[in-house]
């Protein structure tokens, strides 16, 4: 079975680097792919992709050595067991506010006895190069489950949230941080009492010895993260990279033609 190595970097206490993908295109990701990533995110909560098209880009995203993250469009049975079952290596869930929305995570991302995901799907097998009974057997092991923390109340809730069985760790959502604290992005990152809250979900985490990610909008903000013990680090996204390089080119040849 093919294993998730991404999972075992973690454990040993690497830093990886990934990146979103919104676009819903099995090129787009497939070229992203390439360049080298640790793990790359195709996010169904806010992108546009549908199933299908996540199933491409999943399907793309396999014929490199990138591993494959997910973000269901919410934290909802209807959304985790079928994304998962495209075959996924990791999972990163929104919308987990308390120890008892975990436990839901965990209920739908997770195989018996740990959860209640039910068996069935093609996919799976394919993505992971085994048969059915291997994949259940393991699944539980392989897959990277995080859950996102995103608002003031998850960071009361923080300890019993990473206390549930089955969360392997969680991904700081910084924008929806700062929404929910009453604050604009990215001017909170120059606020005290924000950044106090992004040192206080890493020490908690690092207590419970759980991975904790962080979407960073550029790599000067990862290297800040990292420095403070975020080591799943994501860096901005498809549609910022390609954006900010048509805007440059744009600006450079205007700017030389005069």
């Amino acid at each position: 079975m093919r294993e998730n190595t991404l999972k075992r970097r973690l454990a040993a206490g690497e830093t990886v680097f990934g990146s979103w993908l919104s676009l819903p295109d099995a090129v787009a990701a497939e070229a992203m792919a390439v360049l080298g990533w640790d793990w790359l995110l195709v996010d169904m909560e806010h992108g546009p992709a549908a199933l299908t098209e996540a199933a491409a880009m999943l399907a793309a995203l396999r014929t490199t050595e990138v591993t494959t993250i997910v973000r269901p469009a919410w934290n909802a049975s209807s959304a985790i067991q079928p994304a998962l079952d495209l075959g996924f290596a990791g999972m990163v869930v929104p919308v987990v506010n308390t120890a008892d929305d975990a436990r839901k995570v965990v209920s739908d991302a997770r195989f018996p006895p740990l959860g209640e995901r039910s068996r069935g799907g093609v996919r799976t097998n394919l993505a992971f190069r085994t048969d059915a009974m291997t994949y259940f057997e393991r699944a539980n092991d392989e897959i990277l489950l995080l859950v996102q923390i995103e608002t003031a109340e998850a960071v009361e809730n923080l300890e019993a949230i990473l206390a549930v069985e089955g969360v392997d760790g969680i991904f700081l959502g910084p924008n929806d941080l700062a929404a929910s604290t009453g604050k604009r992005w990215p001017d909170a990152w120059s606020d005290e009492a924000y950044l106090a809250l992004i040192r206080r979900v890493i020490e908690t985490t690092s207590r419970a010895r759980k991975f904790a990610g962080f979407l960073a909008r550029d790599p000067a903000m990862a290297k800040q993260v990292v420095d403070l013990g975020y080591r799943f680090v994501g860096i901005s996204g498809d549609v910022n990279f390609m954006t900010a390089a048509a805007k440059r080119a744009l600006d450079e040849a205007r700017a030389a033609i005069g």
